[in-house]
Formats: structure tokens, C-alpha cells, sequence
């Protein structure tokens, strides 16, 4: 897909903004190079990208070595998710844990620019997204509103806007279920299960694809639940595509 005069126009804004105020390495601070916008090429070079690595077909976890099909990771096997395919960016280390954090907790949207450049690598999930409603992983209000900012909708927004596709606030956390670093699996599982549900007004359709977004998967569980909000309001299709997997 070609860029739009519009984001050409940005896109030369943003380099003659560059000749004048240099960047730093979201990673490491030194001066961001010319393979990545915001990154050192030293961090560029060992960013854990998952582009052209096996991986599981429903949450994208990279494998090592080859495989002669298709498989699913042991994560999902034991998830049982609802959603039929997924594709994660970045492993959750080095550059891609910065990158993350810093957009996380400290809002730094510009950032965002470089995840766009990281989807552009990745054909196949810019033809998942294609035809999509990308769905957000809502924040509790309260949280939210103490952040400022959802940026899993950030990210949602950046991947439609590559692939062409709709984003969509079709979900709500009904509860806060806090911060689930410390827990394990089955209490992840249990933690997040009804914690969604579908919009107030929202309008969702069989026949639909729908691709769920978040930052962050690692045991899937929040993902899952999110996709079990939208299959018990009538969606068929589903897939998820995370910027990391950790």
C-alpha cells in the first residue's frame, strides 16, 4: 500500500525535524541510527524480531529450528483460545521491552512511528488486519482515566491505519482486575475470566473478521477473555496481533 500525500508530507517533516534536533536511542540513549527511526543501528541489529521465524499459529510465539507444519505452542494448547490466529511483532526483550515500556509508562507516542515500520516487515499480518475491525484491549475506566491514555488503543490505531482497516472500541472492562505480573497461569485465567464484555451499543456481526490488540501477551489469558466477550456477542471470526510476546 502506498503512503498518502499526507503521511509522505509527515514523513519529510519528520526527517528535516531530525537534521535539526537528532534523536536518542529509545534503548540505549546514543543517537539513533538510519536502520530503525528510533533506535541505534547497534539496537536496530538485535531488535528480537519474529518475522520469518515458526511460529505458534495462534499466539505467535517464535519457535527455534524448523517445522514441516504448522503448530500450536504448549501455552495454547492449554489456553484453548477463542480466537483462531495470532501474530506477534517482537519477542518482550532488549529494544522491545524499552520500546514497550516506554510507551507504556511514560506516554511516548512518537514511538509509535517505528511500530508502524515493524508491521510494514510483517505481509502476513498486514493481511490479517486487511477487511479487520481492530479491536483495543480496554483499560479499567479508572485506570485509564489515571493514565491518560490506553495504549493498546494507540496500537490499534496504528496497525489500521497501515493495513487500511477499521478500529473499533467494541469492548469494556467491567472490572478492574489490577496488575497480573506476580500471578501465574491459572490464576491469570482466572483473574481476567468476565472481566470483559461487549461495548454498551456495540454492533458485531458473524460473518465479520475482528482482530484483538494489546501491547503484551504472555499466557494469553487477558486476549482470551477479550475474544470470549466478543464470541458470547456474536462474532465468528477472530484473531490477535500483540506488539510483543513475552
Amino acid at each position: 500500500m502506498s503512503p498518502s500525500p499526507h503521511k509522505f508530507a509527515l514523513n519529510a517533516v519528520s526527517r528535516l525535524i531530525d537534521l535539526i534536533f537528532p534523536r536518542d536511542c529509545a534503548c540505549c540513549g546514543e543517537p539513533a541510527g538510519r536502520l530503525m527511526r528510533w533506535f541505534c543501528d547497534a539496537c536496530a541489529r538485535v531488535m528480537p524480531l519474529t518475522a520469518g521465524k515458526p511460529c505458534c499459529i495462534c499466539c505467535g510465539m517464535p519457535f527455534e529450528g524448523t517445522m514441516c507444519v504448522e503448530r500450536v505452542c504448549p501455552a495454547c494448547i492449554d489456553l484453548k483460545p477463542d480466537w483462531q490466529r495470532g501474530y506477534t511483532l517482537l519477542r518482550y526483550a532488549g529494544p522491545a521491552e524499552a520500546l514497550v515500556r516506554r510507551i507504556k509508562f511514560h506516554g511516548e507516542r512518537c514511538l509509535l512511528e517505528g511500530v508502524g515500520e515493524l508491521l510494514r516487515t510483517r505481509p502476513d499480518a498486514m493481511e490479517m488486519l486487511r477487511g479487520a475491525i481492530v479491536v483495543p484491549v480496554p483499560l479499567y475506566s479508572g485506570r485509564e482515566r489515571g493514565r491518560g491514555f490506553n495504549q493498546s488503543e494507540w496500537l490499534a490505531k496504528v496497525f489500521a491505519e497501515e493495513a487500511g482497516a477499521s478500529c473499533q472500541n467494541l469492548l469494556r472492562r467491567v472490572r478492574d482486575t489490577g496488575t497480573q505480573t506476580a500471578l501465574s497461569r491459572e490464576q491469570r485465567q482466572k483473574n481476567v475470566r468476565g472481566a470483559f464484555a461487549a461495548a454498551r451499543g456495540a454492533r458485531i456481526y458473524a460473518g465479520q473478521k475482528y482482530v484483538i490488540v494489546d501491547d503484551v501477551i504472555t499466557t494469553g489469558a487477558t486476549l482470551n477473555a477479550c475474544a470470549a466477550a466478543l464470541a458470547k456477542a456474536g462474532a465468528t471470526q477472530l484473531a490477535v496481533l500483540t506488539l510483543t510476546h513475552a
